[in-house]
């Protein structure tokens, strides 16, 4: 089973089911630009950008459990129009790097490496009035380069990590002006990738938005469901979404979050999923090119070893990071976004709970990242 994880992987990468092509039919007239296809797919739905599923702009690593995946929140078009620098990012692609730093109790350093890759494109020709179909594909490859090793279990922290999945997402435009949809990504997060049956995992997120009385707010209703995830169950998610003004929104209960644009050059957010998933950022336009940004964030990595001896333990790789960086617009769509980060409160463990029962910790001391990230937001 080991020697098939490539062609498996393959297959993940471009949104393919393994052995099985995708439908001509599904793909757009080559004479449609994909700009104009995926401006038409945001029109119909009364969005203007894709739903949030990873294509977090602020994330200068990939993770498996980020909180732009969590929120099934899209934008209306009011609110997206003050955004001053695009949404969300249909491709991207980046790598991060974090010069080695002192083991905690160990004659050892540990140094981080990442490549990540995301992209997200409609099936079909989106139709007015019409369901949206839009399939995803995520990569990531984290190295973990060290001599230290897990004090409990004696083994070596493991070198090489990786993050496939490949998945749609589904929304209905309803006759009240809500949506109703979900997203399901299925592949492998493990040192050995598709490895064996139970090193897969899969995310499943339903949700429905549905105006409030006052036809002006909006309630969301959700659940969320990821093997990877720090709570690895079904949790519902309930919130009232308060847009008082064109310059603030603010989601109230779970998942919770803030957003203000208080003017066309400055945006500000938090957004807060449980168990300790939090991001905020503030953006400030400098020009109509470039842009300056602060981040504050949690980032989880969860995998499951292959050769662990309890079927329910999963790997994780957690820190808090503060970041800046400025992203420059370039030609044809493109984005490029530099940052560099603090990383700190940084830990290695196992466990089949993220907040209790650690075994085999590895901390590690506070540092600084770099990271690039090459967007096409169309």
């Amino acid at each position: 089973m080991r020697k098939v994880w490539l062609p498996l992987f393959a297959a993940s990468l471009f949104g393919i089911s393994a052995g099985v092509a995708a439908p001509p039919e599904l793909l757009p007239p080559v004479e449609l630009p994909v700009d104009s296809v995926l401006e038409a797919a945001s029109a119909d739905l009364r969005v203007a950008a894709l739903p949030p599923i990873d294509f977090n702009l602020e994330q200068d690593t990939f993770a498996n459990e980020p909180i732009s995946d969590l929120d099934p929140q899209l934008s209306t078009p009011a609110r997206e129009k003050k955004k001053p620098y695009g949404s969300n990012a249909p491709v991207s692609l980046g790598a991060f790097w974090a010069p080695p730093t002192p083991v905690v109790g160990q004659q050892a350093t540990l140094s981080m490496n990442a490549e990540f890759a995301r992209v997200g494109a409609p099936l079909m020709v989106p139709q007015e009035g019409e369901p949206l179909w839009l399939g995803i594909a995520k990569f990531g490859r984290l190295e973990l380069a060290t001599e230290a090793v897990l004090p409990d279990s004696g083994e070596r922290v493991p070198s090489q990590l990786w993050l496939v999945e490949t998945g749609v997402t589904h929304i209905r435009p309803q006759d009240d002006g809500g949506t109703l949809g979900g997203t399901f990504l299925f592949g492998t997060a493990s040192d050995q990738p598709y490895a064996a049956g139970r090193d897969l995992t899969l995310m499943a997120v339903g949700f429905w938005q549905k105006p409030a009385a006052n036809g002006r707010d909006d309630w969301s209703f959700s659940v969320f469901y990821s093997p990877t995830s720090q709570l690895p169950y079904p949790l519902p998610g309930v919130a009232y979404v308060w847009k008082p003004d064109d310059t603030l929104e603010a989601k109230i209960g779970l998942p919770g979050g803030i957003e203000y644009r208080p003017n066309d050059d400055w945006e500000l957010s938090l957004t807060y999923f449980p168990l300790v998933n939090v991001a905020a950022v503030a953006r400030r336009r400098l020009s109509e090119q470039a842009s300056l940004f602060a981040t504050y964030r949690t980032d989880t990595q969860i995998y499951f070893l292959a050769d662990r001896l309890i079927e329910e333990d999963r790997f994780f790789v957690f820190d808090q990071r503060a970041a800046i960086g400025v992203e420059r617009r370039l030609a044809g769509g493109f984005s490029l976004e530099s940052t560099v980060s603090y990383l700190f409160d940084r830990t290695l463990f196992q466990g089949t709970s993220f907040s209790s029962g650690r075994r085999d910790v590895v901390d590690f001391d506070p540092g600084i990242a770099l990271a690039v990230q090459l967007l096409w937001r169309r």
